[in-house]
């Protein structure tokens, strides 16, 4: 049984990009983003990713958060290089609006460079009713649509390929959690486990492809 892994990891505090060194204190924290990398290329061994040319996560491996850190402002460009082929997959420029918090999600194939970044501002709602929890579900396995089976109910419906589901609200608790081909009972992985902590917010991932070395599999990762 595959066992849903919680991927926590808190970085070391404050990037040092475009002259942001050392750690910001709270009367300044506003003009900050909080930025963390989710690595979901199988056959990259390892990210490299830099931004406005100062690297500053360094072979992040697959399935790995390298937890938030904090980044001033603005636009910058981000170049993605696969640590275990000496590549440079990609460049793109990414906008980080202060006091916000962003999940970079690197997905595709590091072969024929078919690597992207996905940037994902994190949940600002409302805050989250007394004994609640909020999960949302992306797809980074290609060539499959994707429903969630929470305890044996379908609580997301096909979710594409690099798309992101709306927020599912459940009590804080333990659960059972599957996923399954769009519209099917055909299940995708076995069932793994997770324990939601009330108030809390996670972004569920479905990566690796179906039969392959790097097989399916649902990662959880909390927001901040």
């Amino acid at each position: 049984m595959n066992r849903l892994t919680l991927q926590v990891g808190w970085a070391v505090c404050a990037l040092a990009i475009l002259g942001v060194t050392g750690c910001r204190n709270k009367t300044d924290a506003g003009e900050v983003a909080s930025v963390r990398l989710i690595n979901a290329v199988p056959d990259a061994g390892g990210l490299d990713v830099s931004v406005n040319g100062r690297r500053v996560w360094k072979r992040a491996t697959f399935r790995s958060s390298t937890g938030y850190q904090s980044v001033a402002s603005g636009t910058y460009p981000v170049t993605l290089d696969a640590a275990g082929l000496g590549t440079t997959l990609l460049t793109q420029s990414l906008a980080f609006d202060k006091g916000r918090n962003y999940t970079l999600l690197a997905l595709g194939q590091a072969e024929g460079r078919r690597a992207k970044v996905q940037i994902l501002p994190d949940e600002q709602p409302a805050p989250l009713a007394a004994g609640k929890a909020s999960v949302r579900l992306v797809n980074a396995s290609p060539g499959t649509a994707v429903d969630l089976v929470v305890n044996t109910i379908v609580g997301v419906k096909s979710v594409g390929y690099g798309r992101r589901s709306e927020p599912l609200v459940l009590s804080g608790g333990d659960y059972e959690l599957q996923l399954a081909a769009a519209g099917t009972a055909r299940m995708l992985v076995e069932p793994v486990h997770l324990s939601l902590a009330p108030g809390r917010r996670y972004t569920l991932i479905a990566m690796g492809k179906p039969g392959s070395r790097q097989s399916l599999s649902l990662e959880a990762y909390p927001d901040k």
